[in-house]
């Protein structure tokens, strides 16, 4: 008898472990949610989720913020911000967490030039050969700002 109290808590241990979908984006079939260009280079990729669950999926960083900016989607509904590691091309990495460095030498596809490692130290090493200016979360998302 006492098993079946259990039973009856199983719906709810099951809806806690139904997440939402993974965060990915199919490069190639994917279409930029803010200048609509197909999502192709996996160094610049990203990806915000809404407090919905609801993806949108942008060819680089510097589409990404602007979207938010320009209120398609307000800030504080967004959960989750990702980007690709410029390093490890098709890695989805945590954007608060990145580090990343704005340059000429990283042609991003809508020219924002802006890439995302995902260590300080993957970022210098970049910065030593290629140049740029250094930046975190919190720089990025001024420089990019409409």
């Amino acid at each position: 008898m006492r098993h079946r109290n259990y039973l009856a808590f199983l719906p709810l241990v099951a809806l806690a472990f139904c997440g939402q979908a993974p965060v990915v984006i199919d490069f190639g079939k994917a279409e930029c949610a803010h200048c609509r260009m197909n999502v192709v280079d996996r160094k610049f990729g990203a990806v915000l989720v809404t407090n919905k669950g609801r993806q949108y999926v942008f060819d680089g960083v510097e589409c990404m913020v602007p979207f938010v900016g320009d209120g398609q989607v307000d800030a504080e509904d967004v959960t989750e911000w990702w980007v690709c590691d410029h390093a490890h091309p098709g890695e989805l990495l945590d954007a608060t967490r990145a580090s990343f460095v704005h340059g000429d030498a990283y042609r991003s596809p809508m020219r924002g030039d802006v890439a995302a490692f995902a260590t300080a130290q993957a970022r210098d090493s970049s910065l030593a050969v290629a140049g740029g200016e250094a930046l975190d979360w919190e720089g990025v998302t001024q420089k990019l700002a409409p």
